[in-house]
């Protein structure tokens, strides 16, 4: 239940605090006293937007905090879900900053205004004067029957089908819708592996054939120059060779002399092995090296298509010519699974559509169980409310598709009159009418499915005399089971609550302050007698205030 509620720089109020008891609490005002801005208090900490043209104060911050205790609420689990403290009396408070930043905090720890909402949606229930035209929306009608049948568990399992569904569903019209792209983009991707293939990339090294073609376009020049190095090195008149063996055998002469001269000797031998070695290799080569026009084209080619390939990707190495083929060769791998994804997809749409409808039909047997008994416990409260002949018929058939509320339509039928026709209510049911239809509904659902806090704006609206008094009796009766907090104008309810605030207005200077206070029993009788009556109170509208609080 709601404990308390405080509001400080919010619209017209300045600042007030309010303590709540279980049972029936009536707020009355004159029209314009700031009744819906504790509506609108109350939106902040459900999470609603924050506007900062409701701070009164542009130079202030707007709090609004609310207390509840959860004693009897079995709300541990969200708590835990959401990484939360659990407090028996838990806060909620929201705060407006000048300047627009906007915080949401459950027992002290910052939340998202998703998280706020999904508590809020658990704790209180806000009726206000426009939800009356809700009466004739799908969304509404399907919430009523199936809080009267007690489906939130199906429909929570139904609605986890249905996104699984709808997911499957969407990823398969993709795939289809794609698969030609992607038959084209597979035929292309097959043409460049092709490509690769055919250039045999594993088996190339780009230097190495590079330097292979430059030794055989060069062959001509590399042969004749080795011929003439090779003659430098061995000729047998002229050549290195010879002419160092002179000076070897020079040196062997005088090399006992001292170490000096035999090192001269021993290192002089040395490059003697060493060139000679040299001239050996370079003549063998020399050798070897012939024009071959044959392996020219051969390599010539190779490279030829390994340059193309590199420009055509813009890639610089073989190296990296080999991961886009790699990459190619998945890709197409995928492709080629595409029937195989799109057999998958089709399989998990049908085994949803299994599933689906056997909730669905689980649904739509609960709900047609709970319309005749809806339907009955509503005619029971039209009565009371000067609708003796009204009728209210729950038609439930079948829908042509899956939606999210399982495979039916819903309407909601009424006539006020023995002998009309039935009709959708919101094209039939005058406003007056509606208030009571929605409050006849409101009543019977308390029944079901429980709420900590309902609240309702005018409930009353188009109503008075008789029927407002039977209004009061009911709203004192839902009060047992739910704490209710019902704005009104009037007496005939106000007069059946336990509590009653009175919002008024003051104006000091060129400020105007909306004010909340809890009226005694001495008060309440002035404000009841004042509503019957006007300003002007007289002896019998005080005793009749007394009567109505009886």
């Amino acid at each position: 239940m709601l404990q308390s509620l405080s509001i400080s720089n919010y619209a017209l109020i300045e600042q007030t605090s309010l303590q709540f008891e279980k049972g029936l609490t009536a707020i009355t005002g004159e029209t314009g006293s700031g009744k819906s801005i504790l509506l609108g208090a109350f939106g902040l900490l459900l999470g609603e937007r924050a506007d900062t043209r409701a701070i009164k104060d542009e130079n202030a911050k707007c709090v609004v905090e609310a207390v509840f205790n959860l004693k009897n609420e079995s709300l541990q689990s969200f708590f835990t879900e959401n990484d939360l403290d659990y407090e028996e009396l838990t806060t909620i408070r929201r705060e407006i900053a000048p300047g627009g930043k906007s915080r949401a905090f459950i027992n002290d720890t910052p939340v998202q205004l998703t998280t706020l909402k999904q508590l809020g949606s658990k704790l209180v229930d806000i009726h206000s004067q426009h939800e009356n035209s809700l009466l004739g929306d799908r969304e509404f009608q399907f919430s009523v029957t199936d809080a009267f049948a007690g489906n939130d568990s199906l429909l929570a399992e139904y609605s986890a089908v249905f996104s699984q569904y709808k997911a499957a569903k969407r990823a398969l019209e993709e795939t289809l819708q794609n698969e030609a792209q992607m038959r084209k983009e597979m035929d292309y991707i097959r043409f460049q592996l092709g490509e690769f293939e055919k250039a045999q990339l594993e088996n190339l090294d780009q230097q190495a054939l590079e330097q292979e073609l430059d030794t055989l376009n060069n062959a001509e020049q590399i042969k004749t120059v080795l011929a003439h190095v090779h003659g430098l090195l061995d000729a047998e008149a002229q050549g290195a060779i010879p002419a160092m063996n002179l000076a070897k055998s020079s040196l062997q002469k005088i090399a006992s002399f001292n170490h000096q001269l035999e090192e001269y000797s021993t290192r002089l031998e040395s490059a003697l092995i060493e060139l000679r070695e040299l001239a050996r290799e370079i003549e063998a080569y020399a050798e070897d090296v012939h024009v071959d026009e044959k392996a020219i084209e051969e390599i010539g080619n190779k490279l030829s298509v390994l340059y193309s390939l590199q420009k055509k990707h813009g890639l610089n190495s073989v190296e990296e010519l080999l991961a886009l083929k790699a990459e190619l060769e998945s890709k197409c791998h995928g492709y080629d699974n595409v029937d195989d994804q799109i057999a998958a997809l089709q399989k998990q749409v049908e085994m949803h559509e299994q599933t689906m409808q056997t909730l669905a039909k689980k649904l739509t047997d609960s709900r047609k169980k709970a319309a005749a008994k809806a339907q009955e416990e509503v005619k029971r409260y039209f009565s009371e409310l000067s609708l003796e002949h009204a009728e209210l018929s729950i038609e439930i058939t079948e829908a042509e598709h899956f939606n999210s509320f399982g495979k039916d339509e819903i309407a909601f039928l009424f006539r006020a009159n023995k002998g009309s026709k039935l009709q959708p209510i919101e094209k039939v049911a005058s406003g007056g009418e509606i208030s009571r239809v929605m409050l006849a509904i409101k009543a019977s659902i308390s029944k079901h499915k429980h709420l900590p806090v309902l609240i309702l704006d005018e409930i009353d609206q188009g109503v008075s005399g008789e029927v407002g008094k039977k209004i009061g009796e009911i709203l004192k009766e839902m009060s047992k089971e739910t704490q209710l907090i019902t704005i009104t104008h009037l007496p005939q309810i106000a007069g059946k609550a336990a509590q009653h605030l009175k919002v008024y207005k003051s104006n000091e200077g060129a400020t105007t302050t909306t004010h909340v206070v809890l009226l005694n029993e001495e008060e309440r009788i002035n404000e009841l007698a004042e509503m019957l009556s006007g300003k002007n109170i007289s002896k019998a509208a005080i005793e009749n205030a007394k009567e109505l609080m009886l």
